[in-house]
């Protein structure tokens, strides 16, 4: 399986929003495995700063609308942030999130942001590429990838 996620070369970071586009949104792929992934927010992060790449290669990438706030809450380059996004899926906060991330906080301490984006997983059927594994391994049936 090839790897999506990779150090960075020494290009100049004018490149980074030209993120691949993902593989399209079907739900049965013909060879191999496709997986649906759901991205945290500290991989776009590392994205931008140039310290790891984003490469979709076969799987289907998603981010929370908490990653779209957090980007732009400590990002002043919000068009890069924007760009960067632009090629994957969003998914929204709903009520079924709300109250399963809720819950998470309540029983496990997780800050509300990384709740939302573990229930954000589990109520999508995703598994969740992070860097910050630590942060979510405790949510009972997350699915996590490790990019360290």
């Amino acid at each position: 399986m090839s790897t999506w996620i990779t150090k960075p070369t020494r290009r100049r970071l004018s490149h980074l929003p030209s993120v691949p586009s993902p593989t399209p949104r079907c739900r049965l792929a013909t060879v191999g495995a496709v997986a649906d992934l759901l991205i945290d927010t500290d991989v776009f992060i590392d994205h931008l700063r140039g310290a790891a790449e984003i490469r979709p290669a076969r799987h289907r990438l998603h981010y929370s609308v908490i990653t779209r706030a957090e980007l732009f809450a400590g990002n002043t380059a919000t068009g890069l942030a924007s760009q960067l996004l632009a090629p994957f899926r969003e998914l929204p906060v709903n009520r079924d999130i709300a109250e399963r991330a809720g819950r998470v906080v309540r029983e496990l301490g997780l800050r509300l942001p990384d709740a939302i984006i573990a229930a954000t997983a589990l109520e999508n059927g995703l598994q969740l590429s992070t860097r910050n594994v630590q942060d979510f391994d405790r949510v009972r049936g997350l699915r996590l990838r490790s990019l360290r």
